[in-house]
């Protein structure tokens, strides 16, 4: 023991009289702690907006912009305002797409992002259905730096970010400002009151539809009655034109006359009371006719006054089928004017039976009283035809603008049928003909009527179901939350779509900066970089020491050994102070940091020294090689895992493992035992030494000269 402290003193003293030694001892002290602060320093937030601020990024816009309903807009020129706010990145906006890529394959820029031309369109394309994604496309000239490129290229990925949230939020907001008529539509206060309230008016405007096609069915029906009579009117003129030429030209031309107007009237109701009309006029004309040209009926047979009044009771009874037909019947209790007027027509009816019973017997009365009683035959005539004729112009001002819309196939079929009754002697056969097909082809109408009622029907029956689904839905639990969900404030339900997930933070271990979290690497390299310039400029082999006659392996070992010790733990001292109190790092247990340090400091110098101890030049080099290899694959910089497998392999193995992990515990906070367990593994790598220096050094020494006496052969090494 008392030799190795004489060598340790010897050393003391050869260097405190050596001015140049001196120097180069601080020298060897300091530089290493440079080395950790200066690289701690330009990490300490190298991805800090302040310093990606300087990195030089171009963007340019080809986007055209588009149009939806009416409104332009320009997505480009939205995210080009939204970057000049931005200053993570030092972004540089360009004229032309030409010029930002060109920027950056000169080198001026890092990257370029240049938005196509049809971005704005593209992004509302799935409106249309045909779906394109938006592009901007990403240059970036990685030749320039390693790292620079890995941090602009979050650029476009922060872009795109920012683009697909702003456009979701957008879109939800839209949406969600126009469901705000769902909740607040009408009175009711939502969308479901207002349907509801539509769908029930449409249930009673079919319902009135299936009224109104009741009533075209029983308009038909009455129809064919009316036709039916006038067949049989037909037959009768027939029957009285064998007896008189004029009772046929008669009836041609009242039947003319009801064809004229039935024609110009394209009124069904209206036609038929025309067309009793016209049998009044042939009432009229067969009186003439039996009159003769004296204009004296005394002449005239009871059977011919029957025949005369079964024609009024016909037309008294084909007017009471029209009146009486249901849908007419309404319209007429719904307008007393027009039902007065029809009372009174079927009273001047009643009146005109009376007066023709008075003809009966002619022979048996005075040409006076039959003068008499055949003037008030043709007064009743002509009032019946004027109340027939106010009671058609009051249908026609009342009741026709009702039907008209409904009954204008059937008017048209009138009209042909009427057009078609000529009143003559060759043509009444042909007239009943065509009447007989008339039924036909109302029971060809009344079919489609049906047809048209039952589809309706159905119809009906499914809005009721509708009807009743709508009026349960406010009863349902999800209707009620899309209800609650539609009241919300769209801005916060779109900030809430836009980005659904809150991720909360909770640092374990937080580290404050980037170079805090590299301290411990770059501490624990300094530390090896200062003990490999140490071992390169002292030397391990001990001469002659006055005083000492003989020199154990042991004694020169640990007496040099001292040496490097002292060196490694000032170097140490300094950068560990210098990392604390000048680049001020996080350490949450400044002292066992300090501890830590100061335990890697001996156990690399002490491995350093036993190598080159034994093995001199080879053991530097090997120092430097063990350097070279933990730099690459310690984990100090990126995860052991992302490196290849051999390192994976080798880490377990390396002494700046235990080294980093410590100082780590250290900064950040310390968990369990693993710091004493990484100090314990520092030990292990003592141990290693002692057996290098102390047992691997003896027979090495023969290997050594061998390899001195080569060096000084070729003139060139020491």
């Amino acid at each position: 023991m008392l030799n190795i402290l004489r060598i340790f003193i010897s050393d003391a003293k050869r260097l405190s009289t050596n001015v140049v030694a001196v120097v180069v001892i601080i020298g060897l002290s300091v530089i290493p702690s440079l080395y950790a602060w200066f690289n701690i320093l330009s990490n300490w937030d190298p991805y800090g907006s302040e310093s990606t601020g300087n990195l030089s990024v171009a963007v340019a816009t080809a986007d055209k912009g588009s149009d939806l309903d009416g409104i332009e807009f320009n997505v480009g020129d939205m995210i080009i305002k939204n970057l000049k706010e931005n200053d993570s990145i030092n972004w540089v906006f360009t004229d032309t797409t030409e010029e930002a890529v060109e920027g950056v394959k000169s080198g001026d820029y890092y990257a370029c992002l240049v938005i196509d031309e049809s971005f704005s369109a593209d992004l509302i394309s799935f409106i249309g259905g045909d779906v394109t994604h938006p592009k901007i496309s990403y240059y970036e000239n990685e030749k320039i730096n390693a790292i620079a490129p890995k941090i602009t290229s979050k650029v476009k990925t922060t872009v795109q970010e920012e683009v697909n949230s702003a456009f979701v939020s957008t879109l939800a907001s839209g949406i969600l400002e126009v469901s705000t008529y769902i909740s607040e539509v009408d009175a009711q206060g939502n969308l479901t009151g207002a349907a509801l309230t539509k769908l029930q008016q449409m249930d009673q405007d079919l319902t009135t539809s299936i009224t109104l096609l009741d009533s075209y069915i029983s308009i038909i029906d009455t129809t064919n009655s009316l036709m039916d009579a006038t067949a049989e009117v037909s037959n009768q003129l027939n029957t009285m034109m064998d007896s008189a030429q004029s009772i046929t030209n008669s009836a041609q031309s009242a039947t003319n006359s009801t064809q004229s107007t039935v024609s110009s009237t394209s009124d069904m109701v209206t036609a038929s009371l025309n067309q009793l009309q016209g049998s009044l006029d042939t009432l009229n004309s067969t009186l003439d006719t039996y009159a003769g040209s004296n204009g004296n009926v005394s002449d005239l047979t009871t059977a011919q006054a029957d025949g005369l009044k079964d024609l009024v009771t016909r037309i008294q009874s084909n007017f009471s089928d029209v009146r009486d037909n249901e849908a007419i019947n309404t319209y007429l209790t719904n307008h007393p004017e027009v039902s007065a007027q029809a009372d009174t027509v079927d009273a001047d009816l009643e009146q005109l039976k009376t007066d023709l019973d008075g003809l009966k017997d002619a022979s048996s009365k005075t040409a006076e009283d039959l003068d008499a009683i055949l003037e008030t035959v043709k007064s009743d005539i002509t009032k019946c035809k004027s109340e027939l004729e106010t009671l058609s112009n009051l249908y026609t001002e009342v009741i026709k603008p009702q039907l008209t819309n409904t009954m204008t196939s059937v008017q048209s079929s009138l009209i042909e049928v009427e057009s078609l009754v000529e009143y003559s002697g060759n043509s009444i056969q042909g007239v009943a003909a065509i009447l007989n097909s008339y039924p036909d082809m109302m029971a060809l109408g009344k079919d489609n009527l049906e047809k048209s009622k039952a589809q309706i029907e159905e119809m009906q029956t499914q809005l009721e179901k509708l009807i009743s689904d709508m009026e349960n839905l406010d009863s349902n639990d999800q209707y009620a939350m899309l209800m609650k969900l539609l009241e919300t404030d769209p801005e916060v339900i779109s900030d809430f779509i836009s980005s659904p997930v809150d991720v909360n933070t909770e640092a374990i271990y937080a580290v404050e900066n980037n170079g805090s979290a590299m301290a411990p690497f770059y501490v624990v390299l300094s530390i090896w970089v200062g003990a490999v310039i140490l071992i390169a400029i002292v030397h391990t082999k001990v001469k002659h020491i006055e005083g000492v006659k003989k020199l154990y392996t042991y004694q020169e070992f640990f007496g040099r050994y001292l040496f490097f010790f002292v060196v490694g733990q000032i170097q140490t001292l300094i950068t560990v102070l210098g990392a604390l109190l000048y680049v001020k790092i996080q350490c949450e247990h400044p002292l066992l940091f300090y501890l830590a340090m100061a335990l890697t400091s001996f156990s690399y110098t002490l491995l350093m020294y036993a190598l080159t101890y034994a093995f001199e030049a080879v053991g530097e080099g090997a120092a430097v090689v063990l350097m070279v290899i933990q730099v690459a694959g310690s984990g100090g910089t990126f995860p052991i895992e992302v490196l290849p497998r051999v390192y994976q392999i080798l880490y377990h193995y390396m002494p700046f493992a235990y080294s980093i992990d410590a100082a780590r515990q250290c900064v950040a906070g310390i968990y369990g035992n693993a710091y004493v367990y990484d100090l314990l593994a520092l030990c292990v790598y003592i141990g290693v030494a002692l057996f290098i220096g102390l047992v691997v050094s003896i027979p090495c020494k023969r290997l050594n000269r061998i390899i001195d006496e080569s060096k000084e052969r070729t003139d060139l090494m020491a």
